[in-house]
Order: C-alpha cells, then structure tokens, then sequence
C-alpha cells in the first residue's frame, strides 16, 4: 500500500537526527497504520453487508449466528401452528421475547431482502467464515428461490458448516429432483407431530418426542445442559441421520 507524500514526509522526520545505530521506528508504525486500516475497511464492508440483509441473530443456545425469519409466515408451519399434537402447536417462536416489537421489526426486516439482487452476497460476507451457522431459529424457506440463495449463500461459504432445519417438504423436494445441496449445507427434514415418524426419503431429518424416539435417532442433549448446545455440534453432522428434540 502506498501512502499521500504527507505521510511518507511524516515518517521521514520521526527519524531525523537518529544515528544510524538506533532503531527506526517508522516501518513499525506503517505495519500498524496497515493493519488498523484493513481491519477498519473489513469492518465497515461486514457492516454494510449485514444491514443489506436486515442482520444476523444470535439465539442464546447457539454456538453461531443465525438468520430468522417471521413465524407466522412459514408456509407449513403457520398451518401445523393450528393442528393439536403437531411440532408447531406451541411454537417458542411465536411467544416470548419473539413477540417484542423490536424483535418482530427485524424479523419482518430480514424477510423483505430475501429476494433482492445480492442478497446471497452479502450474506456469505456476513457469515465472515464462520465456523457454524444455524438458519431460520424462527421461520422457515419460503419458496423454491429462497431455497435456491440459502445454497448460493452455502456454496460461498465453503469453510462454514450450515444447518437448515425445514418443514418446506415440498419445496426441498422439488429442488432435490434435479440436484443436490453442497457438502457444507445439512438439510434436515422436520415431522410434523409430536411422536410422529420421521419423514421418509430424506437423508437428514428431526423429529419432537414426548415419549417415542424414532429408531437410531440422536437425541439432543440441550435440555440436560442449561439449553445450551455445549460442544454437540449434531445438527450440523452429516454423519447423523435423526436428530429427536425433546418436546418443551
């Protein structure tokens, strides 16, 4: 990187009247000024990019950021909302601190730059290669061309292991005939009740039990550690077929 005369006249009579025996400062304070100006110019453009896609959440459980969405928009899901027994019926995201004024702005925020032009862009610069990142801790995919920019997003991201649990069978379904998700992007189909099986035909599924687990299933251990994920990282897995959720 160059810098403007001034500075390079600057550092020139930090030095003056050294001998040549004594160190020079300069090259250090430039090393500096450098480094304080990329990691400023990185700042900024993750800044920029995560107020293009109405910004991240941080769910307290998560060891990661996530990206949520309105519950009540969730094309499955608002109708399982209103069927006793179904995974929905007491959705934690449509109570609680979700139903904040403030919260829902950003929920409603985030669901109006789904489909803008560079959207996956600026969310794979938002994620900032991280290690992990959870989708749609409220919400779900909400057409084929969201679907579509959640795996653009996964494709720039090739160092981040993504999670996208989803009651959208139809949806997965139809983007399954005619390829496959990237390696670092798990999707995992949801059942729709309580106790219910789990959905056929899709490698990566969860289920809710109150009392039956479905065979060769991996329970999640949250409940037992404070609702924290820990060091479980099985929702991110590709090796685990079945992830059962204890009914809460």
């Amino acid at each position: 990187m160059r810098f403007p005369p001034l500075i390079s006249v600057i550092f020139c009579r930090f030095c003056e009247g050294r001998s040549a025996s004594q160190f020079c400062y300069a090259p250090v304070i430039r090393a500096k000024i450098i480094l304080l100006f990329h990691l400023g110019f990185i700042m900024s453009a993750l800044t920029d990019a995560r107020a293009y896609v109405g910004g991240l959440s941080a769910p307290s459980k998560m060891p990661c950021h996530s990206y949520n969405l309105p519950a009540h928009k969730c094309n499955v899901g608002s109708r399982l909302a209103k069927l006793y027994g179904s995974v929905c019926s007491d959705c934690y995201a449509l109570k609680g601190r979700y139903l904040f004024p403030i919260v829902q702005r950003a929920l409603e925020r985030r669901l109006a730059t789904i489909h803008r032009k560079n959207w996956a862009t600026n969310l794979a610069r938002s994620i900032n290669n991280a290690p992990f990142f959870r989708w749609h801790d409220s919400g779900d995919i909400q057409s084929l061309r969201h679907l579509h920019n959640i795996v653009d997003v996964a494709k720039r991201t090739p160092k981040t292991l993504h999670w996208l649990p989803t009651r959208e069978v139809g949806i997965v379904r139809d983007f399954l005939r005619n390829q496959s998700a990237p390696s670092n992007l798990i999707v995992r189909v949801s059942g729709a009740m309580i106790d219910g099986p789990r959905p056929k035909h899709f490698a990566h599924t969860s289920t809710v039990h109150d009392r039956t687990i479905p065979t060769d299933s991996h329970v999640c251990p949250a409940s037992t550690q404070d609702n924290q994920c820990g060091d479980c990282r099985a929702c991110w897995s590709q090796d685990v077929g079945n992830i059962s959720y204890p009914h809460h």
